[in-house]
């Protein structure tokens, strides 16, 4: 996505330009094989915000938020390529990401059933417990 300018990033953009698919493959691969320890975050969640993420993870908000396992698995593990883990990232990447899917969302039109489509409808606070939440998991 980097590549193909669907997916904007400053850093990513110019790097991918120059990978081909056999070296992004190798790249993911090496990632993939990774097991850093957890990051620690600056402050701490709140039992509350953890809470509430846990419930938005499983089950949604019973309105227009779909459960982040209903698509990246049971614990966020990942469920191939177009689901990745989301278990275990540090709470502020996962704001970002989800942040960038708003901002894609804002700017034309939004695929029902993508992440796109599902981040838009997401307030900060439940984007901020839904960070919280995953980040406790385990990767």
């Amino acid at each position: 996505m980097f590549k193909d300018g669907t997916r904007a990033s400053p850093v990513m953009q110019p790097v991918a330009q120059n990978l081909s698919d056999s070296d992004m493959r190798q790249l993911a691969d090496y990632f993939a094989a990774q097991h850093p320890p957890l990051a620690q975050a600056v402050t701490a969640p709140t039992a509350a915000q953890i809470e509430t993420g846990r419930q938005l993870a499983q089950a949604g908000d019973g309105a227009s938020v779909a459960a982040c396992f209903a698509c990246h698995a049971a614990g966020g593990t990942g469920n191939g390529a177009r689901f990745p883990s989301i278990a275990g990232q540090p709470a502020s990447f996962t704001v970002e990401r989800l942040h960038e899917f708003q901002d894609r969302a804002k700017k034309g039109a939004v695929k029902p059933g993508t992440m796109t489509a599902v981040a838009a409808q997401m307030s900060d606070a439940q984007i901020e417990a839904a960070a919280a939440y995953l980040s406790t998991l385990p990767r």
